[in-house]
């Protein structure tokens, strides 16, 4: 599986280019960490009102912000699909070799995948369309909260276990 990973996520114009440019790489983290403000930030605040908090706001000026955090996500996908191919560039040690041996990594990623499921949950379960015009004061569903909540925990585990990928076991592919 790691060397399959290797050959398929091993890009060497992205190593290149994070060789060649040494703004390259603090640049990607930036804007990573733009995508995720906003991705986080945002669905962070619509998740944290359908639980609950927030009763005085009404949800749509909220839903109206979730462009943004399709921004986010775009932009957290690109950089962090640009860190796993150019990653050789920084460490030297090849993209399959981290996500085989990185625990952090890998939980990070089964987040990642937990939230978009739960995302697709939250549409075809009709709770985007019970929660859109809620206004000040009402309550969600039960089902919608729940969601909403596996949402938020979802997302902060995506945030807390990438801030630990650098922390993580990965043994040097020789």
């Amino acid at each position: 599986m790691e060397d399959i990973l290797n050959s398929l996520l091993r890009w060497p114009i992205v190593e290149d280019y994070f060789r060649t440019y040494s703004w390259a790489w603090p640049l990607n983290e930036v804007t990573h960490f733009v995508g995720l403000t906003l991705l986080v930030g945002i669905v962070g605040m619509f998740d944290l009102r359908i639980m609950g908090a927030f009763k005085s706001v009404p949800v749509n000026p909220l839903r109206r912000l979730l462009p943004w955090s399709v921004l986010g996500f775009v932009l957290v996908s690109f950089t962090g699909l640009l860190f796993a191919t150019g990653v050789y560039a920084n460490i030297s040690v090849p993209t399959g070799t981290v996500i085989v041996n990185d625990g952090y990594l890998q939980i990070k990623l089964i987040f990642y995948f937990l939230a978009g499921l739960n995302l697709l949950l939250f549409y075809t379960t009709g709770m985007a369309r019970a929660v859109e015009n809620l206004g000040p004061g009402e309550d969600a569903p039960p089902l919608a909260k729940t969601i909403a909540g596996a949402s938020l925990g979802c997302w902060l585990a995506v945030v807390y276990f990438g801030r630990l990928i650098p922390w993580g076991q990965f043994t040097s592919a020789g």
